[in-house]
């Protein structure tokens, strides 16, 4: 939800602790976690100072363009205390074991029905980055199951003054909350699913409370909340989620704090039918599959990346749960020595097969390194005697991570978060640039004829020609250059480049091929810069099959002319320049069927990028000091601050919404070095009617792209 949010008091009924022995199961999902935080407030002024702190840090964290956020996977240590009156409440390992299993594969987005989320959300659906285990040391560092069991007289629990949470009341005092997830199993009363507490409350109540019958797969868990979704539901609160729907009893003026979930009226039940519509949120509706909404176990399955940000922002360095990422709880205990846990991870010497781990050294004598795809649930486990490793036999185009852990005295430290990186595609790597052409043939008819109003031009590179420049195989292209000799001071509007295969090597006649899988690459008004590479950053790269020959077409309209811009080319023995200029102050150039054949060819430089759009962007991903925005959150001004290390850059402006869409685009135009002020339209066209939310701000220049997070909150 985009909305501001406000504090109240809900005033909604207190659970009390009356109930049996034997609770039926629940049947509707009900979590008290608003109430307890309610209750909090009323009795300590200073837990709601600490709550608007965790806030404020929260939205900084989001927003700030310094965000040290987590590069990988942290395993959180979990302690189960099961808390019985009868036999059956007394639940197995194996039931505790399987609602791990279920919380490491929901935050992971390795849970089956993931693949349920409707198409509208799917982009959205986040891996939170987040794992579980049973802590193998408690905190005095002897070793555990990660579980203790206490019988106790009392028949029921309430969450009124969270007696489950002490020995002194028939329940189980908690353990050091910096080091291990608290999490209570009992009976609760009043229909009670779970509870949990946000960050910033008591350390001695701080954890998750569940109900045995709606915890874990199997055992005692009935349906409908028989797939242990409650925990993971009440773990998100724990990690400071709110509900999706804001708790504003259907006012559709609540927030989650979220931006990337609906605007809902109210928790949904059961398992709803999609699209279900309220608060005016069409076409798509309520986001109901979402784990933080009201919904059966069966019906819930996803976080959105938002929701990620928030968990991210108090699990990072500096945020209220960042001790957890090493907590030594879930390393066996061994010698008297305890080492460090490794930090600096990265990487160097990639490729799409090979890479070298390095970290700093921590002081151990011995290293244990493991890594996994990240889509894989199983490590492969190694030994290192100095701080890096080289390892050969990655696949091309997989994103993998791993974690380190210091050895001493034969005993390990925890492992460390995990760090993440992707093997390029085989073949060209990302990144290279070809040369194609290097004569210094003056051309002045294409591809920047100014002379006449419109232009139309289409040129041919052969696979002959890509390969004898160094192309090896596979990658997509990212941007297309000319160098332009002496350049015009006039805009060419709508200069729109399109990109497509081909299996002509040269052109047979005067008639302009149409090619396959013809894509339009660019598209934005354009001037010259003399004496330079001129470089069209494609906004969608091209996927180049690898095989044919490649079809460049370019066009332009105008309404007024003046002298060429010229560029430098190479005369060929055959024709693969085909073009055609005339003013026609209407324009309709760009479907012109015929047009003058031509030796001579622009020098062209293309660049092989990484793919498409989407894998380009990466949520989360902070912009060196060289791009800042002015004031973030935005309302009704925006500015950018950014600073060219080059002369003469040719700067393009980028919005992005957390999908990875390109919502927004202007040209700045060719600047020189030093910095710069940039005002954003933010009272017309596009940016205008952007909803409030968070979006990515990149600028394009030189084959440079910084990038910041910002939001527009009006």
């Amino acid at each position: 939800m985009k909305r501001k949010f406000y504090h109240f008091l809900l005033g909604f009924a207190v659970l009390t602790g009356a109930g049996n022995s034997y609770a039926q199961t629940p049947q509707t999902r009900n979590c008290s976690t608003m109430e307890v935080y309610e209750r909090q407030v009323q009795a300590d002024p200073g837990f709601l100072v600490r709550r608007n702190e965790i806030e404020a840090y929260t939205q900084k964290k989001i927003s700030s363009s310094s965000r040290n956020h987590r590069t990988g996977v942290i395993t959180i240590p979990v302690v189960v205390h099961v808390v019985y009156n009868t036999t059956a409440q007394n639940i197995s390992d194996a039931q505790i074991q399987s609602q791990i299993n279920i919380l490491n594969q929901d935050f992971r987005k390795l849970n089956a029905d993931a693949s349920k989320t409707p198409a509208a959300f799917a982009g959205l659906a986040a891996d939170a980055q987040v794992e579980f285990c049973l802590a193998k040391r408690d905190p005095n560092g002897n070793p555990t199951t990660g579980i203790t069991r206490t019988q106790t007289t009392k028949t029921s629990f309430s969450d009124y003054g969270d007696p489950i949470k002490y020995t002194s009341q028939g329940g189980k005092d908690a353990w050091d909350r910096n080091q291990y997830l608290n999490l209570w199993v009992g009976n609760l009363s009043g229909g009670l699913l779970g509870y949990a507490q946000f960050p910033g409350g008591p350390a001695a109540t701080d954890g998750v409370v569940c109900t045995y019958s709606g915890f874990g797969n199997t055992g005692t868990a009935a349906a409908p909340f028989n797939l242990g979704r409650t925990a993971t539901h009440e773990v998100g609160h724990w990690l400071n989620l709110y509900h999706i729907w804001g708790d504003d009893n259907g006012a559709c003026t609540g927030s989650d704090q979220v931006s990337d979930t609906p605007n809902q009226a109210d928790s949904n039940g059961g398992c709803p039918t999609f699209p279900k519509v309220t608060c005016s949120n069409t076409p798509n509706g309520d986001m109901f599959m979402n784990y933080m909404d009201y919904t059966d176990d069966r019906c819930m399955y996803m976080f959105t990346t938002g929701q990620k940000a928030r968990m991210d922002a108090v699990l990072d360095a500096g945020g209220f749960r960042a001790s957890l990422a090493t907590s030594q709880g879930c390393v066996e205990p061994g010698g008297t020595t305890t080492c460090n846990v490794p930090t600096g991870l990265s990487t160097s010497a990639l490729t799409s097969t090979s890479v070298t781990l390095n970290w700093a050294a921590s002081g151990a004598t011995s290293y244990n390194v493991r890594i996994k795809a990240t889509s894989s649930a199983t490590w492969t486990n190694f030994t290192a005697t100095t701080n890096s490793l080289s390892l050969t036999g990655l696949t091309a185009s997989t994103t993998y991570e791993y974690q380190v852990a210091g050895v001493c005295s034969g005993t390990p430290s925890a492992f460390s978060p995990s760090y993440t990186f992707t093997a390029p595609a085989s073949g060209t790597s990302p990144g290279t640039t070809l040369t194609i052409g290097t004569g210094s043939t003056v051309i002045t008819q294409a591809p920047y004829g100014t002379y006449y109003m419109d232009q139309r031009v289409q040129y041919i590179i052969t696979k002959a020609e890509l390969t004898a420049a160094g192309y090896n195989s596979g990658s997509s292209l990212s941007s297309l250059a000319f160098y332009v000799s002496t350049a015009q001071s006039l805009v060419m509007n709508g200069y729109t480049i399109k990109l497509a295969h081909t299996t002509s090597s040269a052109f047979g006649s005067s008639s302009y091929l149409a090619g396959t899988n013809t894509a339009t690459v660019y598209n934005a008004a354009y001037t010259t810069t003399a004496n330079s590479w001129n470089t069209h950053t494609f906004s969608t790269p091209f996927v180049y099959n690898g095989t044919d020959n490649i079809l460049i077409d370019i066009c332009f309209n105008n309404s007024t002319y003046t002298q060429n811009s010229t560029v430098l080319g190479t005369a060929l023995s055959s024709y693969r320049a085909l073009y055609k200029q005339q003013d026609v102050s209407s324009g309709g150039i760009c479907t012109t069927t015929t047009g003058t054949l031509s030796y001579n060819r622009p020098n062209m430089k293309l660049t092989f990028g990484s793919g498409g759009r989407a894998r380009e962007i990466t949520l989360g991903e902070t912009s060196p000091a060289s791009l800042a925005v002015f004031p973030n959150p935005v309302n009704a001004e925006m500015s950018l601050n950014y600073t060219l290390t080059e002369e003469k850059q040719h700067v393009q402006l980028e919005i992005y919404n957390l999908v990875g869409k390109l919502v927004y685009t202007q040209e700045i135009g060719s600047q020189p070095k030093g910095a710069h002020t940039f005002a954003v339209p933010m009272q017309k066209g596009k940016m205008a009617n952007l909803p409030n939310g968070m979006y990515i701000c990149r600028l394009r220049n030189a084959g440079e792209m910084p990038q910041i997070r910002f939001v527009i909150a009006r």
